[in-house]
């Protein structure tokens, strides 16, 4: 009966195997004594619950007991006990197999934690691509938008109040309403166009750069706002650079268009470092677009200062600045905007070049 004890004590090997092993080893010892037949396998089945429940340490622990013990019953009493070489045998043969069915259950569930960590990490990114997809597309509809709103509302302006006075000159507005009208629609739908079924590809063209920069101005120029352009050294070729350049451009001819009465000179300055100036770094891109017009209040048409925002965050994403403010040199007129981003890589920074350097000015 002690070996259907012993057996039946197996039902608790996942939750006291330790235990389970001094009760099934005493049932086989009481066997012995009693004269019965020797069951060993309750033991070595409790030993291989051990080894794979509660590591190595209470294994051999366990094992030494085991073998131990059997060795001082042989020696100690005259009782037909199992040989302890043959016995220790076994039962290390039983505790090696736990222990590397074991190591492989830890494996596969670190495999497993770090699939589902994996998983998450790939949610997490995309939660902050499209976070970042986002940003930017509000940035793009309000270059888009409000630039091409703002020039149309002005050049409207202009075509109404010259229709009886010069009528060229406003048939040449209402032109320019349809081409800034035509270019921000062509923007709009080619920006929206990602989002549409992947299945359909949208029909992508290149952001705007600095050789867009001549038909932006110009733009500007039949809105009635005097622009005048000045360019030295040898700006930037990254497109993702040309875009930063050409939006600061855009929002500050924007921003002078909305908001500077009667300016005289509206003037666009885009320069690389290419020497030593004191506060400007070799490699640095500068832009600064200021305007001398009358005070700084608000027109009628109010803006929501995202795109100085959108331009801070372009700005900062190549380490850059970017600073808007009134010029205190022109005692109460004029608005500057000025951004400056550093070179991204040495090998981008412009040489010092003094005497071979070009500029180009442009009324």
């Amino acid at each position: 009966m002690l070996w259907a004890f012993g057996y039946s004590s197996l039902l608790l090997r996942l939750q006291a195997p330790v235990l389970v092993t001094a009760i099934t080893f005493a049932a086989l010892l009481g066997q012995d004594v009693l004269g019965g037949v020797s069951q060993p396998w309750a033991v070595l089945i409790a030993l291989y619950s051990v080894a794979t429940q509660r590591g190595a340490r209470w294994a051999w622990s366990c094992a030494a007991a085991v073998v131990a013990i059997l060795a001082l019953v042989s020696v100690a009493t005259p009782v037909n006990t199992e040989s302890p070489v043959i016995a220790g045998f076994g039962i290390c043969i039983v505790v090696l197999i736990g222990l590397n069915v074991r190591g492989r259950s830890a494996y596969l569930s670190a495999l497993i934690d770090r699939a589902a960590q994996l998983e998450r990490e790939r949610e997490q990114e995309a939660r902050l691509a499209a976070s970042a997809e986002r940003a930017r597309i509000a940035r793009e509809l309000h270059d888009i938008v409000a630039h091409g709103m703002s020039l149309m509302i002005t050049l409207s302006d202009a075509a109404d109040a010259t229709a009886d006075v010069d009528p060229t000159h406003s048939r040449d507005a209402v032109r320019h309403i349809g081409v800034v009208g035509r270019d921000a629609l062509t923007d709009m739908r080619r920006l929206l166009g990602v989002l549409h079924d992947e299945e359909e590809p949208a029909a992508l063209t290149p952001q705007p750069g600095l050789d867009a920069l001549d038909d932006l101005v110009e733009t500007y120029r039949a809105a009635g706002l005097p622009v005048a352009v000045t360019t030295s050294g040898e700006l930037p070729t990254a497109p993702a650079v040309q875009v930063v350049l050409y939006r600061t451009v855009q929002e500050g001819l924007t921003n002078a268009l909305r908001y500077a009465r009667q300016p005289e000179r509206v003037s666009v300055i885009l320069r690389a470092v290419g020497g030593d100036t004191g506060a400007e770094s070799v490699g640095e891109t500068i832009v600064e677009v200021s305007d001398d017009g009358m005070g700084s209040s608000p027109a009628v048409s109010v803006g929501t200062e995202r795109g100085l925002v959108g331009l801070r965050q372009r700005a900062a994403l190549f380490g850059g600045s970017l600073e808007a403010g009134p010029r205190p040199e022109l005692g109460g007129r004029g608005w500057r905007l000025r951004l400056r981003l550093p070179a991204a890589d040495p090998a981008d920074r412009v040489e010092p070049a003094p005497t071979d350097e070009t500029i180009q000015e442009t009324m």
